[in-house]
């Protein structure tokens, strides 16, 4: 008998809601990439549509990054002001209306404007996840569910070529684009409804976001005492750090291991951006892939970016381990930037589209190798400053994203041939990142800032 009264006392298992509100972060994750890359796919449509020069348009896919580095600080602390719940729905209409605006937007000077406003609402994005995760999962498991947001980020960066180029060709060809033959091309103004068509889902999505999250635990119906227990002790520290607004402009200043740190992120996001703004356009001048086949191959560095996120904080725990924290970090950066400048020297020997996709690849697999390591030392001498100093550092690293279309552009339009122009914007990209990966070594996780 008191065996059984035991039983019947002991606390009913923790409910699962936790991991729900991680799924809606991964869900905004997704859509966050799949507007900012969907652009980038429709650049020919676009160009022929608008009578847009290629170095007008480089412009237009730098405008926002630009916008998205300048906005992570004043929407980040918004974020933690007034709530993910609200806040980050009230970022995905916005940025979701940019994007469907584009559909009937008639000039260079729109397409900017709305560029430049998806690129400020989605800012907010990440840093609102970071507090989700903070406020709804226990310590021993946030590495891991900011790894499947993370996740989430790659897989609707690999969607958005494919599904952009394959709803433009249905609207092109309508029935028989199950049937279209590979050089299929989309019309000039297919790219419209499709922009569209997000921007409505986009809508769709912040409302099932506002409907089903809630900021905290403690604020959730469905959530029982023993799921509130197991995230109530990270609970009460985070609201007693986030009283501390106050952003250690001085410390970062005068931290040179930061700085290295941001300088490696401005070389990864630099050479990544590539593949979400120039990989479409390299295809088709230097090696004639097919609009349907951009598509395809374009999503496949992204998609190898989802196993570089999953094995790099594999990766630099395991180096962590055997060689402490401060060549656990340095190391990890290092090889991940010596990889990713292998893969662009290799694009300068391939013949065809899929021997340089598969250099691609590994450029995609490799940049993302490094970033939990790069953020990894944000948390390792951020202390109560972990938000900014991992801010300030993404900031520097989207900086090198909004520079990446304009200089490879430049460095590409300079040449007569258009081969020996991507050929000298690879060699740059891999000269940038070598340098990288000698800043990586002095960066020291164990001090402090």
């Amino acid at each position: 008998m008191a065996s059984a009264s035991a039983y019947s006392q002991a606390p009913p298992k923790a409910t699962g809601v936790r991991f729900g509100m991680i799924g809606l972060a991964m869900l905004v994750a997704m859509l966050l990439y799949l507007d900012r890359m969907c652009f980038a796919t429709a650049w020919k449509e676009v160009s022929a549509d608008l009578g847009i020069s290629t170095s007008s348009l480089d412009l237009l896919l730098s405008a926002f990054f630009w916008a998205y580095a300048l906005g992570q600080l004043p929407a980040g602390w918004l974020g933690d002001r007034y709530g993910a719940r609200w806040m980050l729905s009230a970022y995905i209409v916005l940025w979701s209306l940019s994007t469907g605006l584009m559909g009937i937007a008639n000039s260079w000077t729109a397409i900017l404007l709305l560029r430049l406003s998806c690129g400020l609402f989605e800012a907010g994005a990440y840093p609102a996840a970071a507090g989700i995760v903070s406020r709804w999962m226990p310590i021993g498991s946030r590495g891991f569910a900011s790894s499947v947001v993370a996740v989430g980020g790659r897989l609707g960066g690999a969607a958005a070529p494919i599904l952009t180029m394959q709803l433009m060709l249905w609207w092109t060809l309508g029935d028989q684009w199950w049937n279209a033959t590979s050089d299929a091309v989309a019309a000039t103004t297919s790219w419209r409804p499709v922009m569209m068509l997000y921007g409505l889902v986009g809508i769709a999505i912040a409302f099932l976001f506002v409907w089903f999250f809630r900021d905290s635990p403690a604020q959730h119906s469905k959530v029982n005492q023993s799921e509130r227990d197991l995230i109530q002790g990270d609970t009460i520290a985070l609201s007693s750090d986030s009283k501390r607004t106050a952003i250690p402009i001085l410390a970062m200043l005068q931290s040179i291991p930061l700085w290295l740190n941001c300088f490696v992120q401005f070389a990864s996001n630099f050479g990544w951006a590539f593949l979400g703004t120039k990989m479409p356009q390299y295809l088709k001048e230097v090696h004639g892939a097919s609009a349907s086949a951009q598509g395809w191959l374009v999503s496949l560095p992204l998609l190898a970016g989802v196993f570089g996120l999953l094995l790099g904080g594999l990766f630099t725990d395991m180096i962590t381990r055997s060689m402490g924290l401060r060549w656990g970090r340095a190391v990890a950066m290092c090889v991940s930037r010596i990889l990713v400048a292998f893969g662009f020297l290799a694009c300068s020997y391939v013949t065809d589209s899929i021997q340089a996709t598969i250099c691609l690849v590994v450029v995609g697999f490799a940049t993302d190798l490094g970033i939990a390591a790069c953020w990894s030392y944000a948390q390792d001498v951020g202390g109560k400053h972990v938000g900014s100093v991992l801010g300030w550092s993404n900031m520097w690293g989207n900086f090198g994203a909004a520079l990446s279309p304009i200089i490879l552009g430049g460095i590409v339009g300079y040449f007569v041939e258009s081969k020996a122009g991507w050929t000298a914007a690879f060699v740059g990209c891999a000269i940038l990142n070598v340098i990288a990966a000698f800043a990586a070594i002095g960066i020291n996780a164990k001090k402090p800032m």
